[in-house]
């Protein structure tokens, strides 16, 4: 067996944001049998070696006059492909859950939600979610909502509202892992004033390989680093210039992160079935293995490399209490 397929099987993958869910519910699929145009299923997953993936519930905006309904909807569906499938896959609640699973030789579940929406306005909900099984959630999308601006939002200049920080204040108490990619530069700093425990950011790229408001500049990538928490790399290169992108863009994305927060606080969150082209080279989960093998090429230790493709994220759910 060559060295990377060696270290990648020794590795605990995690995989911190996909959005298959949408894929399902639209009918294109399931887990079992694949996907239509889909990254992520569950004979994609064990080929690419991983060990635990971040389903995301995104709140699309057509929901938002139904936002709860929509996501429980959402949630309920997610539930039922993992007991569909219970031998392969199965739905975690918290870290330990993580470990056992994985342990047992099948992969972990973590449930997300992208889009505060999903709240409408009433905290208790965050307690409902936590015991459907929802261990993260991101706080905002592109869009403003009651707890804060998302990155889309350029007129308002908004951050952190009242209702918002009650809301971190009650994730933090639950065991939710607050995630803020696709919050508001303002949204970021206020966040990071409250905050008492380490967070993430599921999938962002560096802002200086793509000047788009929702990427981080370097200001904001210390910070994450200085707060104990990771940034999961995202793949969704090629859905922003049109230009085919490559896994040495991703590689690019890793080796840039490392040199400005340091490698304990860097992962991987691919955006899978959320971006609009696909990664040569890293097409969908099963293609893995070769994100250890360009991290080996390009001279990251072997501790390194099992930081980056998921040690760190599991930190961090132990940290945060999940």
């Amino acid at each position: 067996m060559e060295e990377y397929l060696k270290l990648h099987n020794k590795a605990f993958v995690f995989d911190a944001h996909c959005d298959t869910i949408l894929s399902i519910l639209d009918g294109k699929g399931n887990l079992k049998n694949g996907i239509k145009d889909g990254h992520i299923d569950i004979e994609k997953l064990k080929k690419g070696g991983v060990k635990a993936q971040v389903f995301s519930v995104f709140v699309r905006p057509e929901w938002y006059s139904d936002a709860v309904h929509m996501t429980l909807k959402a949630i309920s569906v997610l539930k039922k492909e993992f007991e569909e499938n219970r031998e392969d896959i199965e739905l975690a609640y918290s870290y330990k859950d993580i470990l056992r699973i994985s342990e047992e030789g099948k992969i972990a579940a973590l449930l997300s939600i992208e889009g505060g929406e999903a709240l409408a306005g009433d905290i208790t909900m965050l307690k409902i979610y936590r015991e459907l099984g929802v261990t993260s959630i991101i706080l905002t999308w592109n869009n403003r909502n009651q707890i804060a601006d998302g990155a889309g939002e350029k007129r308002a200049n908004g951050g952190l509202s009242d209702f918002g920080y009650e809301v971190i204040r009650e994730m933090e108490r639950l065991g939710i892992i607050v995630d803020l990619s696709h919050i508001s530069p303002k949204g970021f700093w206020d966040v990071l004033k409250v905050v008492e425990k380490p967070f993430i950011i599921s999938h962002s790229i560096p802002k200086k390989m793509r000047d788009i408001p929702r990427n981080l500049d370097d200001e904001q990538i210390k910070a994450v680093a200085e707060k104990g928490g990771v940034i999961g790399t995202g793949y969704y290169f090629s859905s922003y210039n049109g230009k085919k992108a490559n896994i040495e863009d991703v590689l690019d994305a890793v080796e840039y992160f490392v040199k400005v927060a340091g490698v304990d606080y860097v992962g991987i969150g691919s955006d899978f079935d959320g971006i609009d082209k696909p990664i040569e080279g890293l097409e969908d989960a099963s293609k893995m293995p070769e994100l250890t093998k360009g991290l080996m090429k390009r001279g990251f230790k072997e501790d390194e490399v099992l930081k980056i493709l998921g040690g760190n994220f599991l930190r961090v759910f132990k940290e945060a209490g999940v």
